[in-house]
């Protein structure tokens, strides 16, 4: 073999060991955005041989220093036009939301509050509730009931009250409460034939009405100190806190009659039959005591027992 050749080949089988490369310690990770160390190049080193006893001819020798190392994974950036978009967007929904509720509170709520004009209540009393409801909804108010009550004063049916009161202002759409008359209330009178002067007054406070005037006469069919009637008598349906009277019995008292329309019968049969029955009949002096009675005392309709005096007095003639 030439020299050339064993010289050649010397330096293939034969190369220059490399320098270790430079490890970072594990413990010190590298920072994010630290730039990463730039790879060492190897580049292919001429060298120009001489081969002895050989004319001189220079010839390169690729020789090889070390090994490429191995290649470094860069580690991920943030992408700053992303975030840049979404910041922008974040701005942009929150000028909208600020936006939308200046408008809603300067302009909406306005409008929803105080958007209906004040208008002044009416007077609602002496309306009946069809008219008084027409009244409020000419001025876009709205009629309420609240209740009813008796008042002698304001007919059945009729506005008797209303909060607002009239004259008013208030906004549209509310509620006018009124409260509607009964009318006069009226009672009936109880059932009082029996009862006590104390249970009597009773009955009749319950029913609405007044105790009026006690007046005291005999009576066949109710016991004394009992009541024998009233004034008026009992189912009579009267105006409320009306006055009843009270009949107060005495107990039995003398009989009683009638006293009958004697005018125009014949003087001498009336006075016979007056005398069988146990009255008293008198006629005054010097009047005749024939013909047809043309006056009599006491009067048709009166009370009379067999102690009262029959007064009669004759024509003198037969009127027929």
């Amino acid at each position: 073999m030439s020299a050339r050749r064993r010289l050649r080949t010397r330096y293939e089988r034969e190369p220059e060991p490399a320098p270790p490369a430079a490890v970072p310690p594990a413990s010190e990770p590298a920072a994010p955005n630290a730039e990463p160390a730039a790879p060492v190049a190897h580049e292919p080193v001429a060298v120009a041989v001489e081969p002895v006893g050989e004319p001189a001819e220079a010839f390169e020798v690729l020789v090889t220093t070390a090994e490429a190392p191995a290649e470094v994974v860069e580690p991920a950036r943030p992408q700053p036009r992303r975030w840049r978009a979404l910041g922008t967007l974040a701005g942009i929904a929150s000028l909208a939301f600020v936006i939308g509720l200046i408008v809603f509170n300067s302009l909406v709520m306005p409008r929803v509050i105080h958007g209906v004009g004040q208008v002044i209540v009416p007077d609602l009393t002496n309306l009946t509730v069809d008219q008084a409801e027409k009244a409020l909804n000419a001025v876009g108010l709205q009629l309420s009931r609240a209740g009813e009550r008796f008042d002698p004063a304001v007919p059945r049916g009729f506005v008797l009250s209303q909060d607002p009161e009239a004259g008013i202002g208030v906004r549209g759409r509310k509620r006018i409460s009124v409260v509607v008359s009964l009318g006069e209330e009226f009672s009936s009178v109880p059932e009082l034939s029996g009862e006590s002067v104390r249970g009597a007054r009773a009955l009749i406070d319950r029913a609405g009405l007044e105790a009026g005037v006690v007046v005291h006469a005999p009576s066949e069919d109710v016991a004394e100190g009992l009541v024998a009637g009233s004034d008026p008598g009992a189912e009579m349906v009267l105006p409320r806190d009306t006055p009843v009277h009270l009949l107060v019995s005495t107990g039995p008292g003398p009989e009683s009659f009638v006293m009958p329309d004697l005018l125009g019968r014949e003087i001498a049969g009336v006075r016979r039959q007056l005398d069988a029955l146990g009255f008293h009949v008198e006629m005054p002096p010097a009047a005749p005591s024939l013909g047809t009675i043309a006056a009599q005392e006491p009067p048709p309709g009166s009370r009379i027992t067999r102690a009262t005096v029959i007064q009669l007095q004759a024509a003198g003639r037969m009127i027929r």
